[in-house]
């Protein structure tokens, strides 16, 4: 499959998810007999992160850039049974290789690269079945969803001769070159929208859930691949040598595809979150 066939595929697929969330997100009619007053949790947040982009095409990735490790702090404010607003701080790493590819252009290309990601946002969530961490609640577990909206922090490095070096402020397409005006340097810092899927499950003042949650951003260089190779005389001496890792002379690549600008790349973070509810036991009335 083509470079381009694994980007359609992939925003099919991404295409799928926003819709199944969309879809999920309609209320349910409760049938508690109880009306449970908001109250607050703390937590922490601990897995795996990675990234979907040119770089990486498949969900959990092993090779030589897999999953890694990856954790955060949340606060949540539950506003009753069904719905909570969580804000959160989370840390990870992303990273992707050519090596790891089935795609003959890919291998060829040989690029390769990781970066930190450091996100900090808010996101609603919504609990399927009614769901409080107070001793008369009946239900222990419940599926949920959610989605929000969040900033983020990355830094894309790449690997020259054994060391690690920074790639947004080398311009290795030609960014913040006069001869190509339409290619801005792009920020580090951007926002981007988390949507989710989890269990939560109940344990007296403790909940316990598992989760996966996807990043859509709205940069297409968290991997530093974008759109074609320029001339190796537009750039520095390293910055040549970052943009071109294949076997052919950066003469002949110019002005030919690098990366799929059509599209933009995602991250993910994936794992379990431990919480704690502050405060006295929440006060439950009877309905009926």
């Amino acid at each position: 499959m083509s470079l381009y066939g694994h980007r359609i595929h992939g925003m099919l697929y991404k295409h799928k998810i926003v819709l199944f969330f969309f879809l999920f997100s309609l209320p349910f009619k409760s049938f508690s007999s109880f009306t449970i007053r908001p109250y607050s949790e703390i937590g922490l947040f601990m897995g795996t992160s990675y990234y979907l982009g040119e770089l990486n095409h498949v969900h959990f990735p092993l090779g030589t850039h897999p999953i890694r490790p990856a954790g955060g702090l949340f606060y949540r404010y539950n506003l009753n049974g069904h719905y909570a607003i969580r804000a959160f701080v989370n840390y990870g790493e992303v990273g992707g290789s050519d090596s790891n590819s089935e795609n003959v252009f890919e291998q060829n290309r040989a690029l390769s690269f990781k970066s930190f990601v450091l996100e900090a946002g808010s996101i609603l969530e919504f609990n399927f079945y009614e769901f409080a961490l107070y001793k008369d609640a009946k239900r222990i577990v419940t599926p949920f969803i959610f989605g929000g909206l969040n900033y983020f922090y990355f830094n894309p490095q790449g690997n020259l001769n054994g060391t690690w070096v920074d790639l947004q402020p080398l311009g290795t397409e030609g960014q913040g070159s006069s001869a190509f005006p339409d290619r801005k340097k792009y920020f580090r810092h951007q926002v981007a929208i988390p949507m989710g899927i989890g269990v939560k499950v109940k344990l007296q003042r403790f909940a316990i859930t598992a989760e996966w949650g996807i990043r859509k951003t709205f940069t297409d260089y968290l991997d530093d691949v974008s759109t074609t190779y320029v001339d190796p005389k537009l750039l520095s001496a390293e910055a040549a040598q970052m943009s071109n890792k294949s076997s052919l002379s950066s003469e002949s690549l110019i002005n030919k595809q690098r990366g799929d600008s059509k599209t933009t790349d995602w991250y993910v973070f994936t794992g379990i979150t431990v919480s704690f509810k502050l405060g006295k036991e929440p006060i439950c009335r009877d309905t009926n």
